[in-house]
């Protein structure tokens, strides 16, 4: 399906589902209302969610001007942003949540610092996807290029879980109601339960067809989707900030 027709198709369906959801006077999940703070966000992503790569000095100076991705500014008015390159310590401790999106493979340490975040209260949103399909903006195995695969299987192995290939769809996209929203999908994959690897046990549950894991680990929450069309949509189709916030809801609450 071309990238165009794909955005236009989104746009229109999730356009619906919020007038939909408004004309029934939903309110979604709690923490998600549009003056709910989140205090400091960290966040790291392959994909181009806080600055786009630049391919010549030209565009480098040309991106001051340019207006940020959707999901940036939807961050930005719910607290505090903080980028980050490196998952340790020192970092995790300035942030009071994490939202992770198709990040670049974690190191070991890496894996560890957060696990261990996590259980001393730390909230993570992690989107994890099989296989993006958006079309790469750069040559194939450009660095610049977002991880067209996920990468995150050791740390959600450390949570007890595994992600797998979905098993429906032909890269079209389609809609999977998510409290009150509708979430687009675009060859998801799912969730399957595991005994935990490396740290201690976490409390875990699938939803939505095993579309999303929600976690107790330790006295931390963990919310992890396993599709990112979602975030490769830019601008912001209809609907789509509601349903980042329900999701960031979701990851603070602990709903289950």
């Amino acid at each position: 399906m071309k990238k165009g027709w794909l955005a236009v198709g989104l746009s229109a369906a999730l356009g619906l589902g919020a007038m939909a959801a408004a004309a029934l006077g939903f309110h979604g999940f709690p923490g998600e209302g549009p003056g709910e703070r989140d205090g400091r966000i960290g966040l790291m992503s392959s994909l181009p969610l806080y600055r786009a790569p630049e391919s010549s000095v030209a565009e480098a100076l040309a991106a001051q001007s340019v207006r940020h991705h959707w999901v940036r500014a939807v961050l930005e008015k719910r607290g505090t942003l903080e980028p980050l390159d490196v998952l340790d310590p020192d970092s995790l401790a300035q942030i009071d949540r994490l939202l992770l999106v198709q990040p670049r493979a974690l190191t070991a340490a890496e894996n560890v610092a957060l696990d261990t975040w996590v259980r001393a209260g730390g909230n993570v949103l992690l989107v994890a996807d099989p296989l993006l399909v958006g079309e790469p903006r750069f040559a194939l195995g450009d660095p610049r290029n977002p991880q067209a695969i996920s990468l995150s299987g050791p740390i959600l192995a450390r949570w007890g879980l595994a992600l797998e290939p979905g098993k429906e769809g032909d890269g079209g996209v389609r809609f999977v109601s998510v409290g009150d929203h509708d979430l687009p999908v675009a060859l998801g994959g799912r969730f399957s339960l595991r005994p935990a690897a490396g740290g201690g046990q976490g409390d875990c549950r699938l939803r939505n067809d095993a579309l999303i894991a929600v976690c107790s680990i330790g006295a931390g929450h963990v919310v992890a989707l396993a599709d990112a069309t979602l975030f490769e949509s830019d601008p912001a189709p209809a609907g789509a900030k509601d349903m980042l916030a329900a999701l960031l809801g979701m990851a603070r609450d602990d709903v289950r």
